[in-house]
Parts: C-alpha cells; sequence; structure tokens
C-alpha cells in the first residue's frame, strides 16, 4: 500500500537552485527550536558546525559550505513528529511514502522535514534539500553537500558517543587524508552491521549507497575503509 504522494527524487522541487528567501541564521534557529526539545537543537548546533568545518576540510565551494551549514542546522526540524504525525502531514501535503518507508518510519522525518524547509521558510535550493532529505539512510549518487551534512549528522560532538565520532574523526585526520567517500563508505558498513546486529530493517537506499561507493571505489582503485 502507498499513500497519496511522492518522495523519491520525483520529489525534487522544479525551481532553480536557489534560495528564494534569504533567511538570516538567527531566524532559523528561532524556528527550529520552537519544533525540537533541547538535547535535538544542541545536535542540530553540533550538526551545522561539523558540517561547515567537513565542508571546509573537504574543499567545497563557498556556496556549498553555506548550503552544508544550512542543511547541518535544519536537517532534524521534524524530527519529533510521531509515526501519525509523520503520515498525516504527508497526506495532507499530498506526499506519497513508500512502503519502505513505512516499515521504516525514522526514515519518513528527512522527507517531511525538507518539504516544512521549503514551505515555510522559503528555502527551494535542491542541494539543501536534498542534504536534508538523504541525511538519514544516504543514497546511491549523493552530492558532496549530502556527503557532508550526512556524516556531520553521525559524528557532531554535542550528543553523539564521543568512542565513535573519535573512530570517524580518526578517518577523516588520518595521515593519509582519506576522501569523503572513504569516510561514508565506513559509516554505512558499520551503520548496517549495528543493523544487522540489532536484528533491524535495513532501508534499501542505504544499501544502494553502499554499494555505489563500492563501486566507485573499485573504480578508482581505493583500498577499502580500514578500523581506525
Amino acid at each position: 500500500m502507498k499513500l497519496l504522494c511522492k518522495l523519491e527524487c520525483s520529489n525534487r522541487l522544479t525551481e532553480t537552485n536557489t534560495l528564494l528567501l534569504k533567511v538570516d541564521e538567527s531566524s532559523l534557529r528561532e524556528w527550529l527550536k520552537t519544533r525540537l526539545s533541547d538535547e535535538r537543537f544542541h545536535h542540530s548546533l553540533g550538526a551545522q558546525q561539523k558540517a561547515a568545518e567537513l565542508a571546509v576540510r573537504y574543499k567545497l565551494s563557498p556556496e556549498q559550505i553555506e548550503s552544508a551549514k544550512t542543511a547541518g542546522l535544519l536537517h532534524d526540524c521534524a524530527k519529533l513528529l510521531s509515526p501519525e504525525e509523520l503520515l498525516t502531514y504527508c497526506q495532507s501535503h499530498h506526499m506519497t511514502i513508500p512502503q519502505e518507508e513505512i516499515a521504516s518510519p525514522q526514515t519518513m522525518h528527512p522527507f517531511v522535514g525538507a518539504e516544512m524547509v521549503r514551505r515555510e521558510l522559503g528555502i527551494y535550493d535542491n542541494e539543501i534539500l536534498d542534504a536534508i532529505r538523504y541525511h538519514t539512510t544516504g543514497r546511491a549518487g549523493m552530492s558532496d553537500v549530502e556527503k557532508v551534512v550526512y556524516i556531520a549528522d553521525k559524528i557532531e560532538e554535542n550528543t553523539r558517543n564521543p568512542l565513535y565520532t573519535q573512530k570517524i574523526n580518526a578517518l577523516i585526520h588520518a595521515p593519509q587524508n582519506n576522501p569523503l567517500d572513504t569516510v561514508i563508505l565506513y559509516i554505512l558498513n558499520s551503520t548496517i552491521t549495528f543493523l544487522i546486529e540489532k536484528g533491524q530493517i535495513i532501508h534499501p537506499r542505504t544499501i544502494e549507497a553502499r554499494n555505489d561507493f563500492i563501486r566507485l571505489s573499485k573504480q578508482r582503485h581505493e583500498p577499502r575503509p580500514q578500523q581506525p
């Protein structure tokens, strides 16, 4: 069964990749704070900071750095909505949810969040919206901004387990200067391993993302990411 809406790539907007409405950061934070718990808001601030650090380290353009910061801040704006509220939002805004999202409700909030950001903040930059949409599962063909936000969400230092963040940071700051793809592949592998051990559902997009990064790594003849 599918609800009446469309959440995948076809949900991408037809507007040009621009911010149609300039909103200053203090306004973004004020808007966000009303939608999150203190802990989740603290996480969002950490993700914004980490996204900015990664974007600079991996030499993204100034525009991409700003997009990564904005997406890092706003990525969890719908996180505290219940599965029922997420479904209701999708129905009322004529979105569609594939069966795999219904089976794994935690993967719905990024899509609802991106739609909230578009509608309520007037942000139409697809680079920002896609980074929000895919920050939980990843996907094949991720942009550099999507990669940075995906990693930042997992390793921000305000709320994440320091033992885990230290491992990823060691990989990022290794002498061989591991590329973004090596870091994200390591995170995907560890995430999939964790979900298997917990007997949880693995979203198809996560598997597709891992397979895509494996293919790209083999094409570039890169070594597999090792335990830091």
